[in-house]
């Protein structure tokens, strides 16, 4: 019945897919109460690939981008979509795998800590996990290389020094005070946003002008995308700065400082301000339209009450389950609007 409906309104197939996840992290809410219910769901394996695999937030990355993709041009068929939405999925999957074997590799004294449970006790799987999502990305990035080459100017310099230093001794950008969080935003937004919005709109130039037969609707672009990646900006860093919290004990051990290590309540009501702020730009933004306005307005103002319940004592699970979970908030409630409305996606 579900997958009928999100046909019928052009929203395809990769929404009921982020529904099937959405019990996952409400699982998560109750674990911070009631950990053997959880235990009774889903195997403590299982569970470990799914939210220290990447897999959770390489599924979020991919939402935001079929959002990005749905404000932008407006309702697409699932195949035209799939080739974008699994570049994100795999950039992203290769990047966190390879950011936490490198991470683990790097560090004095192997970490004990759950994020680094799956690289510690498989480190070839990890690694064979993020070669191959980088080649499947890889191939596919090539193909649309005349569209996103601009983007990847940014992307991958920030990525890759955000991983590794530039020279031996030198500071990696994550390690530089207080701009983490920035650089997180950067790589987000442009991954999220403009990447997507880039190859989408090559594959309705080639599907239109190049006899391609590909199931997409005609159009240019419906709006231009700044104001989209300006709120997507703000909104991951937000949910970096949240992360912060988790990130003071290894931060301070290795000289790192960060709002939350140094100013924790001001950084509560920073992520307030900016997610208020992100409310505000949709709310006055002549961009977005009923349902589809209201419904993104709650998604941010909805994370308000996660941040204050969010700090240095909260368990790794936390933030593996609920604070990533903040990522799926937006293009879940686009889904819902577009349920509720015949104008989401048409901004």
């Amino acid at each position: 019945m579900l997958g009928t409906r999100i046909n019928t309104h052009g929203t395809g197939y990769f929404p009921l897919i982020v529904f099937r996840f959405v019990s996952l992290l409400s699982a998560g809410l109750r674990m911070e109460c009631r950990r053997p219910y959880l235990r009774s769901m889903l195997s403590r394996r299982l569970f470990n690939w799914i939210f220290y695999g990447h897999v959770w937030i390489a599924l979020a990355a991919t939402g935001l981008s079929w959002l990005s993709v749905r404000l932008t041009f407006g309702n697409q068929d699932w195949a035209a979509e799939w080739p974008v939405l699994l570049f994100v999925f795999c950039a992203t999957l290769a990047v966190y795998t390879m950011h936490r074997y490198l991470s683990w590799r790097r560090a004095g004294v192997r970490p004990s800590t759950r994020r680094y449970e799956i690289v510690a006790r498989h480190p070839i799987v990890s690694l064979v996990i993020g070669g191959v999502s980088l080649a499947v990305a890889g191939g596919i990035g090539l193909l649309f290389i005349d569209a996103i080459w601009s983007s990847l100017l940014w992307t991958l310099p920030i990525t890759f020094f955000y991983l590794t230093p530039p020279i031996k001794n030198w500071r990696r950008l994550r390690d530089l005070p207080y701009v983490k969080v920035l650089w997180v935003g950067i790589a987000w937004s442009i991954v999220t946003v403009e990447i997507p919005v880039q190859m989408m709109s090559d594959l309705i130039d080639a599907s239109y002008h190049r006899g391609l037969n590909f199931m997409v609707s005609p159009g240019s672009p419906q709006h231009p995308f700044g104001t989209e990646n300006l709120v997507r900006l703000l909104f991951t860093i937000s949910i970096a700065l949240l992360f912060d919290f988790r990130d003071v004990v290894l931060d301070r051990s290795q000289s790192v400082k960060t709002m939350a290590g140094e100013h924790p309540v001001f950084t509560r009501w920073l992520v307030t301000a900016i997610l208020v702020g992100c409310a505000a730009i949709v709310f006055y933004s002549q961009e977005y339209e009923g349902s589809t306005r209201w419904g993104l307005i709650g998604a941010y103002l909805a994370g308000i009450g996660i941040a204050w319940f969010t700090g240095q004592k909260r368990s790794e699970n936390w933030y593996a389950v609920v604070v990533n979970g903040l990522l799926f908030i937006p293009p879940i409630t686009y889904l819902l609007a577009a349920l509720w409305g015949a104008d989401a996606g048409a901004i």
